[in-house]
């Protein structure tokens, strides 16, 4: 697997790794949760259960709901019953805001740990993004989801299986993750069917990745079952698997 650039190897694992906008989301949570206190505002909690679904895809919902702690799959279904998680999502994310123009629902959200949401209807959200420092903050959040999505579809049209795996590593590195030395071990015990959703796979195959990266250091298994990675090695393994070594990057018609 091969890819060209006329620009660094940071520059391109950049863009096929998925971005995260801890801090912007940050942000927007502080906003939402002083709101959801206001008796001017009429939001709501949710509290979700490990493995409960939030709603059906039928119909336009309406909410954006905000992740205030847990964690939560996007997941799809096709007709077949095929299972594919489209993202996994962290405490201060949030999600639903593509049902708002009345667009019917692309996944079923479900608690992968037990899950508390702020949930705020269309009417509420307009409300609170008259503040113009959330509106703000709303919007650049916004835009980097689109990042984040065109991220995801580079990975599953430029990479294969084992590829995509170590990139959704390093995604719930951080998302997920607690620096613990070297390492930081992601705070999701998932289950390789789960892994296999992810990229597209089957469980046996993730398996077989798995040992890979346990073998080359990528990975380690602590003793009460959580997942330790090396973000360095695994950038490593990217590069490698992508043919960027050094001097591999630049085209003959690039511009110094």
């Amino acid at each position: 697997m091969t890819l060209a650039s006329t620009r660094t190897a940071t520059n391109v694992l950049d863009d096929m790794l998925v971005p995260r906008g801890s801090e912007l989301t940050h942000r927007l949570m502080r906003g939402v949760r002083s709101a959801l206190y206001s008796h001017t505002v009429a939001a709501r909690r949710v509290t979700l259960a490990a493995g409960d679904l939030l709603h059906q895809t039928e119909g336009a919902d309406g909410r954006v709901y905000f992740i205030d702690g847990g964690a939560i799959y996007l997941e799809h279904y096709s007709p077949t019953g095929r299972r594919t998680i489209i993202d996994v999502l962290s405490r201060n994310d949030y999600f639903g805001e593509d049902s708002l123009p009345g667009m019917p629902n692309q996944y079923i959200p479900a608690a992968v740990v037990d899950t508390n949401l702020i949930v705020l209807d269309t009417a509420v959200l307009r409300d609170l993004l008259d503040d113009a420092s959330i509106c703000d903050v709303w919007l650049h959040s916004q835009m980097l989801k689109a990042r984040r999505h065109r991220s995801l579809l580079l990975q599953h049209t430029t990479s294969d299986c084992e590829a995509r795996l170590a990139m959704r590593l390093l995604d719930l590195a951080q998302g997920f993750g607690t620096a613990s030395g070297r390492t930081i071990r992601i705070g999701l015990k998932l289950r390789h069917e789960d892994y296999a959703a992810m990229i597209g796979t089957t469980r046996s195959r993730v398996g077989l990745f798995l040992q890979r990266f346990t073998d080359r250091g990528m990975i380690r298994r602590a003793p009460c079952g959580s997942l330790h990675a090396d973000p360095r090695l695994i950038v490593d393994y990217l590069m490698e698997r992508m043919g960027l070594g050094p001097g591999r990057l630049a085209r003959p018609d690039a511009v110094a």
